[in-house]
């Protein structure tokens, strides 16, 4: 008989207690976490722009969010495979450098929510994050063809592959498009963490009359940004607005929202609406844009024939080019 009485008075206690305890703010108890590429943190650029996205949903959805910095890619798979044993909420692959890394643990942690930006794998538990970075580069290489003195203008690439292929090819594509005798110098440094690299580059090019150039290489680019603040010239930024590097130099920056891109997937998960699959940002939807500073920066006949493509491919009267096929078939459309 002491012993059910001391059951039920344990038990009472355990109930009482329960219903004492405060409640936790919705999603409170959910971390999200992202995985970046071997730039890490301070890259100026997508790696920054993707803790913004979580910092807003720490803010906005009362998550708790978790940076793991890679510094060389045999870190990916343990980075993440780390992340999801502690059956993190929503593990995020920041850059394509990370796709075969997604690929494999995304498919050992079935129950796991994952999100890649900047590449694609086919899987029901990876919202693929997607930009259409020819539309930004395009609108920036419309600006360097109409702010160019010497009729030549530079492109300063990372790696060379089909994503910074889409940067080029639309920055191409917009110089032809408002200066069709602009030459286009072309490089590719051969990686996204060498600013010394990049500086080196872009002198070469600054070298060669060049006296606009536009960079999608990580930090490498940063080197190019470097370079046009000590000659006195021009550099275009990347991802996020650069402008505050060099304010005399950076005359614009094709800005990609990949915080934008990091905040919806994890609204989905605070949501509890996740879903796998592909998601694309382009102008219509928000997610590239040139930089707000761009109003300080040049000329208002630029801004305005920038703005009036911006509004025309928004439209759907024209589509830039994202790969060399199609820039062959492409055909400039005429200026208003």
């Amino acid at each position: 008989m002491r012993f059910d009485r001391v059951v039920v008075v344990l038990t009472l206690l355990a109930l009482v207690a329960c219903a004492c305890a405060p409640a936790k703010p919705a999603g409170s108890a959910k971390t999200f976490a992202m995985v970046t590429d071997q730039n890490g943190l301070g890259d100026q650029g997508f790696n920054d722009s993707a803790w913004a996205g979580l910092k807003m949903a720490e803010k906005e959805l009362g998550i708790k969010p978790k940076v793991v910095e890679s510094r060389e890619q045999s870190q990916y798979v343990p980075n993440l495979t780390s992340l999801a044993e502690q059956k993190t909420d929503l593990v995020i692959g920041v850059g394509f450098l990370l796709t075969d890394a997604v690929k494999e643990v995304a498919a050992k942690y079935p129950k796991v929510n994952f999100a890649l930006v900047d590449s694609v794998v086919d899987a029901p538990n990876v919202a693929n994050l997607l930009f259409k970075e020819q539309d930004g580069s395009f609108l920036v290489g419309a600006i360097a063809g109409l702010m160019t003195k010497t009729n030549v203008v530079g492109f300063v690439g990372g790696i060379e592959g089909d994503l910074i292929k889409k940067f080029e090819v639309g920055y191409r594509a917009g110089v032809k498009t408002t200066n069709p005798n602009c030459q286009v110098l072309v490089a590719y440094v051969g990686s996204f963490g060498d600013p010394a690299k990049g500086e080196d580059f872009a002198n070469a090019q600054y070298d060669q009359k060049a006296d606009i150039i536009y960079q999608a290489a990580g930090q490498t680019g940063l080197g190019v940004i470097n370079a046009a603040k000590k000659r006195n010239l021009y550099a275009i930024g990347v991802d996020m607005d650069q402008n505050f590097l060099a304010p005399n130099n950076v005359i614009t920056s094709m800005i990609k929202r990949v915080d934008m891109a990091v905040f919806d997937a994890s609204k989905m998960v605070a949501n509890g609406k996740f879903k796998g699959g592909i998601y694309t940002y382009g102008i219509a939807e928000g997610g590239i844009d040139i930089a707000p500073t761009s109003e300080k920066t040049l000329p208002k006949d630029v801004l305005d024939k920038a703005l009036a493509l911006k509004d025309r491919i928004k439209k759907g009267e024209f589509t830039p080019p994202s790969t060399e096929a199609e820039f062959a078939k492409f055909t400039p459309p005429a200026l208003k």
